[in-house]
């Protein structure tokens, strides 16, 4: 199978995006385009190290506004810039000029020496602020502060055993309350439809299960991820000195604000209730809810600890977990979709001799057992990373990195990454990389002298760096790995899925290379086609 990871055409990228903007806001970018681009093209367009410089990719040979146009192809091509300057600068770092910043692309082999810096030094959080523009988009740091962190890796991450019961029960209602009958080949936009199972999944861990059955939390919870990407696409492209008028005219912006609102007029009432009853029951310590909400509340202190704050991480938490998650599953449905012949039976038949061996009973160690799916998944988050880039960072002093040679200084407010994309689809890490191979990791782990805990979905490492690495990797992986295992097990035990054959009608027979949608780009993003149906049809039982 060819590199999954390749451009649509321009026009239809440019396209997508403004098809999701409102009136005002293509007529603002129209002419705000060029103006902005004009002059982030005229500030300084290079970051010294020791006095010497990156090389700079993606600038092409223009002499006229040469990094305007820089910026411009990033937009549009920006995860073949990515692929170009790794090819060509794999063991160097390299600079790229993207949307309205430049952006350093380190090697691996720096990272060891970066990955457990304080935040002090390399912030995770403050570079996703700033990427999103928190200060139009309330995604600012205290969202993705030390709190939601501590929470993830402890709680979440300690109780995943505790919560497959409550997953599997909601993500069966989800499945009856969003897919139809399906009889018979039936098709079903894989994107709208899983984004609202894994909403409701989501939540009854996050909220509990009242809330997450509640329609305004749903929508909220959902469309306040939407609105910060488009809202914050649009800015982007804006000039600074107007980004706040443009930001008071922005539906995306006044969404946000009216997400807050619901969030808060659904969420404080039950904080104050929860508070209430704490202090004056003397069990409340051993029966008290065991979700996020209840964490992040017993986690806050000081001015931290105030209900809209809490309410405003919970907002993060469901920005940083519905959207990505339904975007792995709708690429994983679709390699499924596209050889179901090659890969279906197995991983069926994997999924009932695991639960054949606890009686039907869903257990953590069910979800771990499923070596296959795992693989499966890993392989398709391989070629269809949700970035190309990784390990990103803002620089809150300036660094030296110790074992580079000459030294490199990393200039204070610099902003770096990896670029994870490209590693996952060298020749020197992977055996046929452009190939889909959905049991590779699972031959991997089971080959001789291999481990059953490594090349895990979950696994991070120099050679697979889609969650991060080191201190900062993404604390939400365990989560996101098992609540995708039961929603796509549940699949796997219920439906039949392929493409529908475009020129005859009914499921297709043709090969994957024919079948599987390209995914689409916008700058160093890949995200599967949203409109894409599939067909769905309920195995025999």
């Amino acid at each position: 199978m060819g590199l999954l990871v390749q451009s649509t055409s321009i026009a239809s990228r440019l396209w997508l995006f403004f098809s999701q903007t409102s009136i005002l806001e293509q007529v603002i970018l129209i002419f705000a385009l060029p103006l902005s681009w004009y002059l982030a093209s005229s500030a300084r367009s290079f970051i010294n190290h020791d006095g010497q410089n990156a090389p700079v990719v993606g600038k092409g040979a223009a002499v006229l506004l040469p990094i305007w146009r820089a910026r411009l192809r990033y937009i549009t091509t920006g995860v073949d810039i990515i692929h170009q300057g790794y090819r060509k600068y794999t063991d160097t770092i390299f600079q790229i000029p993207t949307v309205n910043q430049n952006l350093l692309v380190l090697p691996t082999k720096y990272v060891n020496e970066l990955k457990s810096l304080p935040e002090t030094t390399l912030s995770s959080s403050q570079a996703v602020a700033d990427y999103f523009l928190g200060s139009y988009t309330t995604l600012q740091i205290h969202l993705f502060g030390h709190v939601v962190w501590d929470v993830t890796r402890g709680q979440l991450t300690q109780n995943l055993g505790n919560h497959v019961g409550p997953l599997v029960d909601e993500s069966e209602y989800g499945y009856a309350q969003e897919m139809p009958v399906c009889e018979d080949w039936t098709p079903v936009t894989v994107h709208s439809t899983f984004l609202q199972i894994v909403g409701r999944t989501s939540a009854r861990i996050f909220v509990g299960k009242e809330l997450s059955r509640d329609a305004l939390w749903l929508e909220t919870s959902i469309d306040f991820a939407r609105c910060i990407f488009l809202g914050s696409g649009v800015l982007k492209v804006t000039p600074a000195v107007i980004r706040p008028i443009v930001a008071l005219f922005s539906p995306y912006i006044w969404r946000i604000r009216r997400h807050h609102r619901n969030a808060r007029k659904l969420l404080i009432p039950e904080i104050l209730r929860r508070r209430e009853k704490a202090a004056v029951r003397a069990d409340w310590k051993a029966k008290k809810p065991n979700d996020m909400i209840q964490w992040l509340d017993d986690a806050s202190e000081g001015a931290d600890a105030t209900p809209e704050r809490i309410v405003d991480r919970q907002l993060g938490m469901s920005f940083a977990a519905i959207h990505t998650t339904t975007n792995h599953l709708a690429n994983v449905i679709y390699d499924l979709a596209a050889r179901w012949d090659e890969y279906g039976s197995e991983l069926c038949a994997e999924v009932e001799n695991v639960l054949a061996e606890t009686d039907g009973q869903w257990k953590k160690t069910t979800l771990t057992r499923l070596s296959k799916m795992d693989s499966f998944m890993k392989e398709s988050q391989r070629l269809n990373p949700p970035s190309a880039l990784s390990f990103n960072r803002k620089l809150q002093t300036s660094y030296t990195i110790p074992s580079s040679n000459p030294h490199y200084t990393l200039a204070k407010n610099s902003y770096i990454a990896v670029a994870a994309g490209p590693i996952s689809m060298s020749e020197s890490v992977y055996e046929s990389p452009a190939m889909f191979d959905g049991f590779r990791f699972h031959r991997m782990r089971t080959a001789p002298g291999g481990s059953a805990q490594s090349h895990q979905f979950v696994t991070t490492g120099l050679e697979s760096m889609t969650f991060g690495h080191g201190r900062f990797a993404c604390p939400g992986r365990f989560f996101a790995s098992n609540e995708s295992k039961i929603i796509l097990a549940l699949l796997l035990l219920k439906y039949e899925v392929r493409f529908e054959d475009a020129e005859k009608g009914g499921p297709s027979e043709r090969d994957a290379e024919t079948t599987r949608p390209k995914n689409l780009i916008f700058a160093d993003a890949c995200f599967p086609n949203p409109t894409v149906q599939v067909l769905f049809k309920r195995r025999a039982t």
